[in-house]
């Protein structure tokens, strides 16, 4: 070893052939690292730090702002160079592979060499062959890594010194593998970090693309939220508007004025209506009455007719019974009746019998009448009270209007005030325009502007019910107790539709006549029968109240 180190440099290993040629074996490690690998075979990317740091860097530094759009289609763009990038060190990779194998058969080549070497030494060949063949051999398998370099200097070199250099070369070649494998795996930890990256970076991707999905709700959600805002503000100028010109409001206020007294006048009919059909439904049952009373009467006639009947069949079987016994018995006296006389009798009972039925027919016609009657009165009763029960509804909704249409007048009213006093004209205005004061000893008493009316403080007091306005229409301003009223406003009383009822009908007995009294009293008198001639006397009395009403 001592002669190689003084006659061959330190990488390579030198053999003299017989002409005192010597030939150098480059034996130093093909690649130090997998960069020298791709640049010797014409590879390489463009690496920087700046790119790892945004592929791992986290998602909350990025905003939602087209600055982060542009980095999204920036990202996009350097994920797609990374993956044809990952395609060419893929390609390296394979390209060191096959490399690897090409040292790998080197290798096992230099193996058969010194066992090929040792078996020649062994048999003591000719030094001249040996290094002849040897050095073919070197020339045939390894023409990349073999440089020939004739040299006549070291020509009585023995074949030990060969077979040092080719252990040397299988040395130099182990560490080579050894580097290579390191460098295998260093681009495997890269090539699967850049995998990871390329994951990471379609992870976030993703959830830029969730995210610009959730900004662009958010911006739709904020457009119409934009709209809904500009309508209020169109609204809330319109109202500026309106409260600028009082005359608008004076005008709707008499307009809702109107509706009101237009749903009081058919209040006003519905329950002259309902009236109406009350007095109906009591004319209705008095008829009924009246016609039960008939029918009583006609079927008392009929058992009168009956009884009759009955004595002069008795009279009719006496005679008989008579003649049969003077016959029997001439000593005895008896009375004595003709067939005619007989005929007679049984002509009038039939006669009574067939008018007794026909008077009960009648009756009953006209009791059948009578409830026709009443169900249609019923009917309209009950429409009548749909009717009342509507324009309750309608009032209540007009008197909301109003209320609405007195509160927005007060603003105004206000407003006007408090402009008027802050550019101090406030004497010009408490004498020349008393209508914007909100003092309730100057406001004009109309019907058409304040339909509920102010306390003195100007403070509103409670609405008018339903119960209430019926009540006054119907006992009239006399009658009804203010008082009470001041004090009742809070709470309003439920006024049922009987109880309305029941006052027109008081209101129908007070104006009506001594007999429309007698005719609505509730009590009947009892009806008895003393004979045929009582019940004549009070068919013509109930004649002559009717032809009365």
């Amino acid at each position: 070893m001592s002669a190689e180190a003084e006659c061959l440099p330190a990488p390579a290993a030198g053999v003299t052939d017989a002409g005192g040629r010597r030939a150098e074996i480059d034996t130093s490690a093909p690649f130090e690292s997998v960069r020298e690998a791709v640049d010797r075979f014409g590879g390489g990317a463009a690496w920087s730090a700046g790119l790892v740091k945004r592929m791992f860097a986290p998602s909350s530094k990025r905003h939602d702002n087209p600055e982060d759009i542009e980095e999204l289609t920036s990202v996009e763009q350097q994920t797609a160079q990374i993956e044809n990038e990952l395609a060419i060190k893929e390609r390296e990779t394979l390209d060191v592979l096959k490399e690897l194998e090409s040292t790998k058969r080197i290798i096992t080549e230099l193996k058969l060499k010194i066992h090929k070497e040792t078996t020649e030494t062994s048999q003591v060949v000719k030094p001249d062959e040996t290094d002849q063949v040897s050095v073919a051999e070197t020339e045939e398998q390894q023409p990349q890594n073999v440089n020939v370099d004739v040299d006549m200097e070291c020509t009585e070199e023995s074949p030990k010194q060969s077979t040092g250099s080719v252990s040397v070369e299988l040395e130099k070649a182990k560490e080579s593998l050894n580097r290579t494998t390191s460098d295998l795996a260093a681009v495997r930890a890269a090539v699967e970090l850049l995998h990871n990256g390329i994951t990471k970076e379609q992870t976030l991707l993703e959830r830029a693309r969730e995210k610009l999905s959730a900004n662009t709700s958010l911006i739709s959600s904020l457009e119409e939220e934009l709209d809904e805002t500009a309508q209020k503000l169109e609204t809330l100028k319109d109202l500026q508007q309106r409260r600028k010109d009082p005359a608008d409001i004076f005008i709707e206020i008499k307009k809702m004025t109107s509706e009101v007294q237009q749903l009081r006048s058919m209040a006003n009919d519905s329950k002259s209506e309902a009236m109406v059909l009350a007095a109906e439904i009591e004319q209705a049952k008095a008829s009924i009455s009246t016609a039960e009373i008939r029918c009583i009467a006609a079927k008392k006639m009929e058992e009168a007719a009956r009884a009759a009947e009955a004595l002069a069949l008795a009279e009719i079987k006496a005679l008989l019974s008579s003649e049969n016994s003077s016959e029997g018995n001439s000593a005895t006296d008896g009375v004595t009746l003709s067939t005619e006389e007989y005929f007679n009798l049984l002509s009038k009972a039939r006669e009574a019998d067939e008018i007794s039925r026909k008077k009960e027919e009648d009756a009953m016609l006209r009791v059948e009448t009578a409830n026709s009657s009443e169900s249609e009165s019923v009917k309209r009763l009950e429409d009548a009270r749909i009717e009342v029960e509507e324009c309750k509804k309608a009032l209540k909704e007009a008197l909301k209007r109003v209320e609405a249409a007195n509160h927005g007048k007060l603003a105004v009213e206000e407003i006007l005030h408090r402009w008027k006093s802050e550019s101090g004209h406030r004497k010009r205005s408490i004498g020349g325009s008393p209508k914007f004061k909100n003092t309730a000893h100057h406001r004009k008493d109309s019907h058409t502007m304040d339909v509920v009316s102010n306390d003195s403080d100007g403070s509103f007091k409670p609405t008018l019910s339903i119960g209430q306005i019926l009540s006054m229409k119907l006992m009239g301003p006399d009658e009804y107790d203010k008082s009470v009223w001041d004090d009742k406003t809070s709470e309003a009383p439920n006024v049922s539709l009987g109880q309305i009822l029941n006052r027109s009908g008081v209101l129908c007995r007070e104006d009506g006549d001594g007999a429309a009294r007698k005719r609505i009293s509730g009590k009947r008198k009892k009806f008895a029968l003393h004979g045929l001639s009582v019940l004549l006397a009070k068919q013509s009395k109930t004649k002559k109240k009717r032809e009365s009403f």
